[in-house]
Parts: C-alpha cells; sequence; structure tokens
C-alpha cells in the first residue's frame, strides 16, 4: 500500500504541476509568444505629386499641396525577423492645377483633391528590436469625391524603413516609420496615359500586442 500510495502522490503532484505550467502560458501569451498587434496610424509630414510618367505636349503641371492619412493597422508575426503588416487607411491629397497657356485670358490654376481608401499588403523585415524596413503593395479606391482629379484607384507600391519601441511593462509599442509610396502603378481604368500620384512621408503608429 506505501507503494501505491507513493506512486499516487507522486503522479498527483507531476499532474498539478503541468497544469500550473499550462495555465501560465494560458494566462501571459503576450510575454511568452506573441502574435501580432493591432493599432492606429498617422500619416503626413511630408511631400505629394501628381504626374505622368509619359512626357505629354500640351500639359500643365500638378502640383501637390499638402496630405493626410488615418488607419488601422494589424501586424502578424511570421517569425522573429518577419512580420506581414495590413490594415485600412483613409488618405485626403490637396494639389494645385496650372494650365500651360499663358496671358490674360489663360485659366487660373485651380486646386483639387482626392480621397483614397488603401490597403497595404506589406512585409517587415526587422534587423533588431528597434528597427525595420518594409514594403510591400497598395490596393487604392478612390472616393470620387472631386471629379476635377483623376481617379487614383489601382494597385501601387511603398517602401520605408523604420524605428520601433515596445513599453515593457504595458503590452503597447511605438513606432516611426518614413517612407515612400507610388499609387496606380497599375491602372483599373482604361486611361491610356494616365496620371499618377506619390507621397513621401512619416508614418506614425501605436500598436497593442496581442
Amino acid at each position: 500500500m506505501d507503494s501505491i500510495n507513493k506512486k499516487f502522490y507522486f503522479m498527483r503532484k507531476i499532474t498539478f504541476t503541468t497544469m500550473l505550467v499550462c495555465l501560465s502560458f494560458a494566462l501571459y501569451p503576450q510575454q511568452s509568444a506573441p502574435k501580432g498587434a493591432v493599432g492606429v496610424t498617422f500619416s503626413g509630414l511630408g511631400d505629394n505629386s501628381a504626374f505622368y510618367w509619359q512626357s505629354l505636349d500640351g500639359i500643365g503641371s500638378q502640383d501637390g499641396k499638402g496630405f493626410y492619412s488615418l488607419g488601422i493597422t494589424y501586424i502578424r508575426i511570421i517569425t522573429s525577423r518577419i512580420d506581414l503588416e495590413t490594415g485600412i487607411e483613409f488618405s485626403r491629397f490637396k494639389y494645385e492645377f496650372k494650365n500651360m497657356s499663358t496671358g490674360s485670358g489663360a485659366p487660373k490654376p485651380y486646386e483639387v483633391s482626392n480621397n483614397l481608401i488603401g490597403i497595404p499588403l506589406t512585409v517587415r523585415l526587422n534587423f533588431s528590436r528597434y528597427f525595420f524596413i518594409n514594403g510591400g503593395l497598395l490596393i487604392d479606391f478612390d472616393t470620387g469625391e472631386d471629379s476635377k482629379m483623376e481617379s487614383q484607384s489601382g494597385v501601387g507600391a511603398m517602401l520605408g524603413m523604420g524605428v520601433k519601441y515596445d513599453l515593457k511593462n504595458v503590452p503597447v509599442g511605438f513606432f516611426v516609420n518614413p517612407y515612400y509610396k507610388h499609387h496606380r502603378i497599375l491602372n483599373i481604368s482604361m486611361d491610356k496615359y494616365p496620371l499618377r500620384s506619390d507621397d513621401l512621408g512619416f508614418r506614425f503608429g501605436m500598436v497593442y500586442r496581442l
């Protein structure tokens, strides 16, 4: 009986210890193995422009007059070095269009704006706890609110680099991401000479680690 009791006590101890270990992993997943993060972003503090890839006769100039973007981001950890990032962004751009004609009867410069709903599909390559580069595709949908601006719907691309910092005592992190975006590389419409746009700026983000 003593041998049986000892075995029973030993098995019960192992079971209890195993349950404690499993419970600790279940209660603290973000410390042991974070899966990703969700957060909000703001982009701006840069330049934007509209242009044609071809040199066209009689076309005036299109000068960027500022922009901003607000977004929700989701970061999925794949390995210690690679993350996938997606989400949704609302962007508003302003431009000044100037006609090639000169003289008293020439049309005056006028401002236009356009709004884009963008879905980024990007990859982050982490070089350390604090630095990364990122790049990938942009799927843009022009809201069409300003008919004077040619639609910028299409598939574009972006490239950037960034600095990130995760707080130690709470599952919150921050990042700053200088970037370049080229919109409408692949043109959804059938325009022979589509007007394209780009922006160069800084993206600021605050994320909650899952």
